[in-house]
């Protein structure tokens, strides 16, 4: 079996004897079974920045919304968290990288709330300051599909800053990530990144919005072996019911897509559902409770055939706390609040887990006083055979 020393690493990070007594194979088995690979690969959702659910508020005023989404923008601290994020990765050091939420926020001058009277500027750049904490850390990672989601470049939003009324551009990214050092082994074709055709409509200032998501793809070969890496974020906003929400028909039109793809698929990303086999967890908050029962977008994937990395490898505790990846309001409160697993990564026929573990559930793993996310991080060792 054909490794790129995840195993090592990973064994190390994790400290598991067990974990290295699972992956071992007898030179007797390796000689008669089936040429495989094991390839790391890790799902994070970085946090946006500002909560974007205040310029759909019919209670507030334009500027004091969009002042609402800088200031906390602000307050998240984009460069500190990348910092944060990029710690995880190198040490894990995954040879494929599926993040979310990954964004840039451009600020220009405006007299009059509505057209710029100066150049727009950058702001926060979340990528690029990701990638430079890896290349800070000795771990380079290069982004190979950097896919735009939704933006608001057509309309900038006016705000209050610290630099006094500003128009603010947000634009929002799905990015596969290939660590640099795996780069001679992997080879890579058919990077490309997709718009789902479902989205979300909303009103900002009388004005419809199109909310849309999607995913991006490449195609990866190690020593023979092929198989489609899947980074995608499904839809999180929107009001119940659950059953005609937006990212069912989004998770619907993705394993349809990947239906030909003609070789093992491993799907990693946000998909804002919980596992269909956790909706009886004992709950001391009745509004947590009722939210297990959003599992649709979960099951449309399972039922066309993927089998969820956390389940896979523990099918006896499917629903376990450590396996929660969501629930953080606050980045600088070190209290552990996760509830909820919606971060994972899904294997085809053709490919299994291996291994799987949730990390920065703790707060040593806080950076500069905050969480890198308000969501923790899957990582799996996938095998494709």
């Amino acid at each position: 079996m054909h490794r790129i020393g995840t195993i090592t690493r990973v064994v190390a990070a994790l400290g598991g004897a067990a974990l290295a007594t699972s992956l071992a194979i007898s030179p007797a088995a390796a000689h008669h079974a089936p040429a495989a690979v094991s390839v790391g690969v890790q799902t994070y959702n970085m946090d946006f920045g500002g909560d974007l659910s205040h310029l759909f508020d019919p209670t507030l005023d334009l500027v004091t919304a969009t002042s609402l989404v800088w200031a906390e923008t602000v307050a998240s601290d984009i460069p500190t968290r990348a910092r944060g994020v990029a710690r995880s990765l190198a040490r894990l050091q995954p040879e494929l990288v599926g993040l979310q939420e990954v964004s840039t926020w451009r600020t220009a001058p405006t007299n009059d709330g509505r057209t710029p009277s100066g150049p727009f500027v950058t702001d926060y750049d979340s990528l690029h300051s990701l990638l430079a904490a890896l290349k800070d850390l000795g771990t380079p990672y290069k982004a190979i599909v950097v896919g735009t989601t939704f933006t608001n470049a057509a309309f900038p939003l006016p705000a209050m800053t610290s630099n006094g009324l500003r128009l603010v551009e947000f634009t929002d990214y799905n990015v596969i990530l290939v660590r640099q050092r795996s780069m001679g082994h992997l080879r890579l074709s058919n990077a490309s990144s997709h718009t789902y055709q479902a989205y979300l409509p909303l009103a900002i200032a009388g004005m419809e919005v199109r909310v849309t998501r999607g995913w991006a793809q490449v195609d990866v070969a190690l020593h023979g072996r092929t198989f489609r890496f899947v980074d995608t974020h499904l839809e999180a906003w929107g009001p119940p019911p659950f059953q005609a929400h937006p990212r069912n028909e989004q998770a619907t039109e993705l394993v349809q897509r990947m239906s030909g793809a003609g070789m093992p698929v491993v799907i990693v990303g946000d998909i804002n559902a919980r596992p269909d086999m956790c909706t009886d967890i004992p709950r001391t908050d009745p509004w947590d409770e009722y939210w297990d029962d959003n599992v649709e977008a979960y099951s449309i994937i399972r039922a066309a055939g993927y089998t969820e990395a956390w389940y896979a490898v523990h099918p006896d505790d499917p629903c376990a706390a450590r396996s929660w990846t969501s629930g953080h309001r606050i980045l600088d409160d070190p209290t552990n609040r996760l509830t909820h697993r919606i971060d994972d990564v899904f294997t085809s026929t053709g490919a299994k887990t291996g291994a799987v573990a949730v990390v920065d559930t703790r707060p040593r793993s806080m950076y500069g006083g905050l969480w890198p996310s308000d969501h923790a991080s899957t990582w799996a060792l996938v095998r494709v055979h």
